[in-house]
């Protein structure tokens, strides 16, 4: 499986657990209202108050489901928010491997149109999801002059250590990525159930779920390095992760992996769709979610 691929399904896998997609579900109009915000298990929150702590972060994360474009259009809003309350900030992107990264560099400096950008980042294999969602955001951080990081490490890394685990990928083959932090007992939980439900057809067994389970960690490791070294190069910026929100829930992924690495002062903020199931709606989900109104296609995708 191609990096891309690896990439668009295991979010859209996540993204399953996390936002429910069927009519049945409940309406977040009874728990997350539109256009509000709510800190999972303690009620709404003044949008001023969400704001404030944010901008008071090192580094935070912002989620999305890739392919929604309300997601996007939600982060732009964000990250203009915080712009004016932070105005030095950086933006992380998981969408692109480290390799692309003097990409970007020219892209900020105004050296780059649009479709070179893309055609240079070679964005449909690395990531493969319509540009046409994030070229707002793209442009928004070449009007501010805000630096754009590239996240991801390359899919060969990925194949890598899907078929010899970490042990047998030595750090100089992973783009210099360390050994993850191990995961709590909930996340590997949650990552086993994964394997369990999508991906344990695959040969190998117990030893193919380790691996699948290493490849992930190896994942939020990778951006976590890399927002941690944003943070170092830019010590008085906000950083901020644009990511798959798998990535971000409980803390389990990234933020546990930046912790591990000594940045306590980790933020998270989600997207929550309007057919999103309001049972997982729970404390330490996110610091605060942001209800949105779906488009009825995307609702009853």
């Amino acid at each position: 499986m191609s990096f891309r691929e690896n990439a668009v399904n295991l979010a859209s896998t996540l993204a399953t657990w996390l936002l429910c997609c069927v009519p049945a579900c409940a309406s977040a109009a009874s728990c997350v209202p539109a256009g509000r915000w709510v800190e999972p298990g303690a009620g709404e929150i003044p949008a001023e108050q969400v704001f404030a702590q944010a901008s008071q972060q090192t580094v935070l994360l912002l989620g999305e489901k890739h392919d929604v474009a309300a997601h996007h259009q939600w982060q732009l809003d964000t990250l203009r928010t915080l712009k004016n309350l932070r105005p030095q900030l950086v933006i992380g992107l998981e969408m692109l491997p480290r390799s692309a990264q003097p990409v970007l560099d020219a892209w900020v400096r105004g050296e780059l149109d649009e479709v070179t950008l893309f055609r240079l980042a070679d964005w449909n294999k690395a990531w493969g999801v319509p540009s046409a969602l994030y070229v707002d955001i793209f442009r928004f951080a070449r009007e501010q002059r805000i630096p754009m990081h590239a996240l991801n490490i390359d899919r060969s890394i990925v194949r890598e250590v899907s078929r010899s685990g970490l042990a047998g990928v030595p750090r100089e083959r992973r783009e210099g990525v360390g050994d993850p932090a191990a995961p709590d007992a909930d996340y590997r939980a949650w990552l086993e159930e994964i394997w369990r439900g999508h991906v344990a057809h695959a040969r190998g067994g117990d030893a193919a779920r380790e691996r699948f389970i290493e490849g992930q960690l190896l994942w939020d490791r990778a951006m976590a390095e890399a927002l941690a070294d944003a943070a170092r190069s830019h010590p008085q910026a906000l950083v901020i992760g644009l990511m798959g929100s798998g990535h971000i829930v409980h803390g389990h992924g990234v933020e546990h992996q930046l912790r591990a690495l000594g940045l306590p002062a980790v933020g998270s903020l989600l997207p929550w769709d309007d057919h999103a199931d309001c049972d997982d709606l729970v404390r330490g989900l996110a610091d605060g979610v942001y209800g949105l109104e779906s488009p009825r296609h995307e609702a009853r995708q």
